[in-house]
């Protein structure tokens, strides 16, 4: 059996709109971001493993409708070495 995984990394934000780092903090996308949720979501429809961070929600959110799929938070993908 192969498997395919895609890590797909949250989209735009006001902090990345204007190339700064969030880390942490817990931004809205802004409309460009979801737009690039949007187009990914419109290639790829599998399973969803997110953070608990709001912007990943958000960008799986349109893949999550589209495949009918709940969204599986996983607190060790929000980077912060929390596992």
């Amino acid at each position: 059996m192969n498997l395919t995984l895609y890590f797909l990394r949250h989209g735009e934000t006001t902090y990345s709109q204007v190339g700064c780092y969030c880390g942490n903090l817990d931004p809205h996308l802004t409309e460009v971001g979801r737009e690039m949720a949007e187009a990914f979501t419109a290639h790829y429809a599998r399973a969803i493993y997110v953070s608990p961070m709001t912007r990943t929600m958000e960008t799986a959110q349109p893949l999550r409708s589209r495949i009918g799929k709940e969204m599986i938070l996983r607190e060790g993908l929000t980077g912060s070495g929390r596992a």
